[in-house]
């Protein structure tokens, strides 16, 4: 049976939704808007929290986002974030679905995390996103 619950939060800069499908075990989150630090950082927490609440992988959809956050920042994103909180969080597998245009920041966010031993990947369409999460439970 598939139970879907939608929340959307709306800050200065970024409007996020997410559905949690008790069919499979995921939490999808669709950003708009410019991602920024501050309001990323809040809305990851709040997703992370739940899917290791729920035991459930976590789907962020940014194809409708503007990166606004630096390299740097990308690179101890866990750690400046998440690590104090709960250190655990970095390892529910998580896919990130980017637009073209932030598909380059994406993609070095993912390689830092996995050097790191966070699994994440980063893909261009759902499909192929849900494909890869489906054999990485």
């Amino acid at each position: 049976m598939r139970i879907d619950v939608s929340f959307v939060i709306r800050s200065k800069k970024m409007t996020y939704t997410y559905e949690i499908n008790d069919a499979n075990k995921t939490i999808t989150v669709v950003t708009e808007g410019d991602l920024v630090s501050k309001e990323a950082a809040e809305m990851g927490l709040t997703i992370l929290l739940k899917a290791k609440e729920l035991k459930y992988r976590i789907v962020f959809d940014y194809r409708l986002s503007k990166n606004r956050i630096s390299i740097v920042e990308a690179y101890y994103w866990f750690s400046n974030h998440y690590d104090s909180v709960d250190s655990e969080l970095k390892f529910i597998p998580s896919v990130y679905i980017a637009n073209e245009n932030d598909f380059e920041f994406f993609n070095f966010f993912e390689l830092t995390c996995n050097n790191r031993g966070i699994p994440i990947k980063v893909f261009l369409d759902e499909e192929t996103a849900s494909k890869w999460l489906n054999n990485n439970n």
